[in-house]
C-alpha cells in the first residue's frame, strides 16, 4: 500500500493501481484512481484491468510494474 488515495472514492491505493493509472492516463499524473474507479471510467470490467497488470508483471517490459524478487 502507498500513502495515496483514490481521487474519486478515497480508497487507499496499491502500487499496481498507481502504475496502471500512470500507464493508461499519463506519467505526469499526481492523482490516481483505484482499479474500480478506473474500470468505471474506462467502462471495462475490473478483471480486465487485473489481467493487464498481470501481463505487465509477466512481460517485464514496463518498469512501472517491476517486482522485487526476495532472496
Amino acid at each position: 500500500m502507498t500513502d495515496h488515495l483514490c481521487k474519486t472514492c478515497g480508497q487507499p491505493l496499491t502500487s499496481d493501481e498507481i502504475a496502471l493509472h500512470r500507464k493508461l492516463f499519463g506519467m505526469a499524473a499526481r492523482e490516481y484512481l483505484c482499479l474500480d474507479c478506473q474500470a468505471e471510467y474506462l467502462n471495462v470490467e475490473r478483471s480486465r484491468l487485473e489481467k493487464t497488470i498481470e501481463m505487465y508483471h509477466r512481460s517485464g517490459i514496463c518498469v512501472l510494474f517491476a517486482k522485487w524478487e526476495e532472496s
